[in-house]
């Protein structure tokens, strides 16, 4: 089985530094990076069944479409079922953010930004 990671970030260089960390720590055998959360959407939803079960790494904060809001738009195209798992990853403190993120069915966990190799090897272990 394939072990996938797409990242979601609106920010090119948070992408390229995630990809690194999750290359080194050897554990995934394909890392897709999106920085239009549109284009993560029609990736996800025109895909295959065989790359379904991925890690989604998704920002909160990004500026077309929120990670909210990107969410809503997940469930509404796999009609309200959960074909992966996605972690937000913020870098913001606020409770808020966290508390929704605790509060929603498709949110598997949150993590607040940097990513670091541990946090990679726990996440991979965790939900792929």
């Amino acid at each position: 089985m394939t072990k996938r990671i797409v990242l979601i970030d609106d920010d090119n260089q948070t992408n390229y530094l995630n990809k690194f960390i999750i290359e080194g720590s050897k554990l995934v055998n394909e890392i897709l990076t999106y920085s239009s959360p549109l284009e993560a959407l029609s990736y996800l939803k025109n895909r295959t069944d065989e790359e379904k079960g991925s890690l989604l790494l998704l920002d909160i904060n990004m500026p077309i479409m929120d990670g909210w809001e990107f969410l809503r738009h997940y469930a509404t195209q796999n009609g309200n079922v959960m074909v992966d798992k996605v972690v937000m990853l913020t870098s913001s403190i606020e409770q808020t953010d966290h508390a929704l993120a605790k509060q929603n069915e498709f949110v598997s966990d949150i993590k607040v930004k940097p990513l670091s190799l541990r946090m990679i090897n726990e996440l991979v272990k965790t939900h792929l």
